[in-house]
């Protein structure tokens, strides 16, 4: 619903009385704000968290490729 220019609004629900009531109408595709940052936070931390994983992942590996200890390494010292 269109007010002005600039003034927009987004109905979410639409009650039986003035602030109260019995829902007559209700926004399915409405999507708080709130869950809107929440949303983003969890993408964020996705992202940390994988980085995490791979950063441990190389770890490992790097162990597992270092080669084994000469043995007859220090024979001509």
């Amino acid at each position: 619903m269109e007010i002005g220019p600039r003034f927009v609004l987004n109905p979410i629900r639409i009650f039986a009385g003035s602030f109260g009531g019995a829902t007559l109408w209700e926004n399915a595709s409405y999507v708080s704000p709130n869950r809107t940052r929440s949303d983003a936070k969890r993408a964020k931390s996705a992202t940390y968290v994988k980085r995490v994983k791979a950063q441990q992942e190389r770890e490992i590996r790097k162990e597992a490729a270092q080669a084994p200890e000469d043995q007859l390494g220090d024979v001509f010292e």
